[in-house]
């Protein structure tokens, strides 16, 4: 009898020390946000696959978590249910470029994560919860960050942005909000005008002071400069100025010789 019960306390006690499917994920995403491989590596098995946008192996997913801590890209739990044989969750994700640039809203994502013999063997994202709604809000304000970088570091490759994301993102939210202003103003204007009801044809505008004016009548383009005031262009020309009014984003409103409404080309 004595033996019985010492070996029922044993399994008792084994059972005990043994860790839950649900206890694994969370140790799993603890070890992903503090960008630990060694720890997601112990966890993950041989054959391990990721079903996201892009679907991973093991060593693929691995790799990819250098460019999450150059973002640091964080998982928070919202919700989590243990089902025998695998776990649902639900979780926001976040990065520094997010909180930040204030991008709202967050991305959720419901995950479902499946196991063979105790080692994760698959994450598969089921559902993404507001990307649209995040895209938009993140290409509006990543934009005039990333030209305020090319204009300050004379930096054009993306690459290079992110790996000094940290310190450049810092530099950018303690401008004034002046300045911040005119560089979303810049960051928008940059590209190709078109006028079907002014003098002038186009307006191509290039970096902080370049822009290209194209007249309705011959074709005739000329390269000048322009100047950025709250929101009037002032356009420079051999004659006299163009003065035009930012309305939004797509729309600019000329005034005197420039009159006429401006839309920004998708070509």
């Amino acid at each position: 009898m004595k033996n019985f019960l010492l070996i029922f306390a044993s399994a008792i006690i084994l059972v005990s020390c043994q860790q839950s499917k649900q206890e694994k994920v969370n140790d799993f995403l603890d070890a992903i946000n503090r960008f630990d491989k060694e720890k997601s590596n112990q966890i993950l098995a041989d054959n391990f696959t990721y079903y996201g946008k892009d679907t991973l192996n093991k060593s693929e997913y691995l790799a990819k978590m250098d460019s999450l801590k150059n973002v640091e890209y964080k998982s928070t739990i919202l919700n989590i249910q243990d089902l025998d044989s695998i776990v649902k969750t639900e979780e926001k994700v976040t990065s520094i470029i997010d909180s930040l640039l204030e991008v709202t809203p967050n991305i959720i994502q419901k995950k479902t994560y499946r196991f063979s013999d105790d080692k994760l063997k698959s994450i598969t994202v089921d559902t993404t919860l507001n990307y649209e709604e995040y895209m938009k809000s993140l290409n509006e304000k990543i934009i005039p960050f990333a030209f305020y970088v090319q204009d300050q570091h004379d930096i054009q490759d993306e690459k290079e942005i992110f790996k000094n994301i940290k310190k450049y993102l810092t530099e950018y939210v303690t401008l004034p909000v002046s300045e911040r202003k005119k560089y979303r103003t810049y960051s928008s204007l940059q590209g190709t005008y078109i006028s079907k009801n002014s003098l002038y044809r186009k307006l191509i505008f290039r970096g902080k002071k370049t822009v290209t004016v194209v007249d309705a009548f011959f074709g005739f383009p000329f390269a000048t400069s322009y100047e950025l005031d709250e929101n009037y262009i002032r356009i420079r020309t051999d004659k006299s100025d163009l003065l035009l009014e930012v309305k939004d984003s797509k729309t600019l409103i000329g005034e005197g010789f420039a009159a006429g409404t401006f839309t920004k080309s998708n070509e």
